[in-house]
């Protein structure tokens, strides 16, 4: 799994703690790496995850991935933006691997769910051009770079997910 802008590592240890076969890449900032280190450390994990620092507008992300978990990032981009993330994402999966997007996901006229909305506004205010998008939105961006049966599999406000595959 490539846990991208995996933060200090929770879900990377959920998934961990779920499937003990289970390896993991964390991918985010220096600093935030160093955080995770500690975590995963505690937890007795740091053995199945290779910590990767580097930043996902900038850099491309370690290859060789059948599963990319990418939460609560896209509200903080423009679409141009996510396009980009997922291309590195796609180029990182092998054949078969499988994209899942955690974010909210919003109503054909974004006025729904009434949280996702308030956010989209304090996207508004305090990123340049970040947003909250619809599964339409969600899944042209992945089918641009790609990505093939694109699915919203849960409907839940932040914990909202969209899967794609990489044929």
């Amino acid at each position: 799994m490539l846990d991208v802008g995996g933060g200090s590592g929770t879900y990377t240890l959920a998934f961990l703690d779920a499937t003990p076969a289970m390896q993991a890449t964390l991918f985010d900032l220096p600093p935030v790496i160093e955080m995770a280190r500690d975590r995963l450390q505690a937890a007795g994990m740091v053995g199945r995850v290779t910590l990767t620092a580097g930043d996902f507008d900038k850099d491309e992300l370690p290859p060789g991935h059948d599963l990319a978990l990418l939460s609560a990032i896209i509200h903080q981009n423009s679409p141009a933006q996510n396009g980009a993330l997922y291309g590195k994402i796609y180029r990182a999966l092998d054949p078969g691997g499988r994209i899942v997007v955690r974010d909210h996901v919003m109503s054909a006229d974004h006025t729904q769910p009434l949280e996702g909305a308030l956010f989209a506004v304090n996207m508004l205010a305090g990123t340049e051009e970040g947003c909250t998008y619809t599964f339409d939105e969600i899944k042209t961006g992945l089918t641009t770079v790609g990505f093939t049966r694109i699915n919203l599999i849960q409907t839940k406000g932040m914990f909202s997910l969209v899967e794609g595959f990489k044929p």
